[in-house]
């Protein structure tokens, strides 16, 4: 019993993990695609 719900709260973690890293990354992206526009608003004035 005991090492079944170890197991089980391996893969709980797992996947919470999992949530975090794709949160993680959504995050980066829109931070990466405002930054991209952001560079694009300072550099389209100058051409």
């Amino acid at each position: 019993m005991g090492t079944m719900f170890f197991i089980c709260s391996i893969f709980e973690e797992a996947g919470m993990l999992k949530v975090f890293v794709e949160e993680a990354a959504a995050l980066a992206s829109i931070a990466l695609f405002v930054g991209m526009i952001a560079v694009w608003a300072q550099l389209i004035p100058q051409l």
